[in-house]
């Protein structure tokens, strides 16, 4: 099943959510994706269940948006095998055009192991996909290679700070330098920038003083089924 946490602006309202896969076994509970993922890329399996997931996210989203005054964007992890597979812009199309959601609402999370192999094809890929109207985002941003690169060569949207450089904001100053020039950086390449693993409202006032555009963390929920994000959304009008 999916749950979904929610991406607070700084203003306090709920600007997007970001799709997490849930396994919950009849007999061993609930397995962390971090088992059962590894063991869908090596099976295969990967790219039914990526499928089921942008189909459900995408379906998800319209009835969020219909529940909400302001737009709200789904983010959705996107896998090297699904990215890389021939079609995977006509699957796009096809689930935006069944779902009704808008090509703006829907952001692509991809990760620098996608972007690593065949960067040409990837550009034209990422290319073909903004023209569509598709958000793209790079997730755990700072925590690879060749991250400066990717900000000239690919384009983004959105760059999400790795919650490493967030744990220790408040009291690591080499912490905090880096994400205030992560920041600017981006602003100054039109680039949005989301803060992962806000847990603490230190954190969270550090984040917003440097000009952090976005938030996701336990501090505001923790992933959540449909049912309870619509209620937590209510609850921040």
């Amino acid at each position: 099943e999916l749950h979904y946490q929610p991406q607070i602006h700084h203003s306090g309202r709920v600007a997007g959510v970001e799709a997490l896969i849930r396994w919950y076994h009849p007999e061993r509970g609930n397995i962390p994706p971090g088992q059962f993922i590894p063991l869908a890329e090596d099976t295969g399996q990967i790219i039914p269940i990526s499928e089921w997931v942008m189909e459900t996210a995408c379906r998800d989203a319209v009835v969020l948006n219909a529940e909400s005054a302001t737009p709200i964007t789904m983010a959705i992890n996107v896998s090297p095998m699904q990215f890389q597979r021939p079609g995977f812009l006509d699957s796009v199309k096809q689930v935006l055009a069944r779902s009704g959601l808008p090509p703006a609402l829907l952001e692509l999370e991809l990760t620098e192991g996608v972007l690593m192999d065949s960067a040409e094809h990837t550009i034209q890929a990422l290319q073909a996909l903004r023209q569509l109207g598709v958000h793209i985002a790079l997730d755990d941003f700072g925590t690879g290679y060749s991250s400066l690169s990717y900000l000239r060569l690919f384009p983004l949207n959105t760059l999400k700070i790795d919650r490493s450089f967030i744990s220790d904001i408040e009291s690591n100053d080499n912490s905090i330098a880096l994400v205030k020039a992560i920041i600017t950086m981006a602003h100054n390449l039109d680039v949005m920038v989301v803060a992962e693993g806000v847990e603490t409202q230190a954190q969270a006032d550090f984040l917003k003083q440097l000009g952090c555009d976005e938030v996701q963390g336990f501090m505001y929920a923790k992933p959540m089924p449909e049912v309870e994000l619509i209620q937590y959304i209510e609850s921040k009008k």
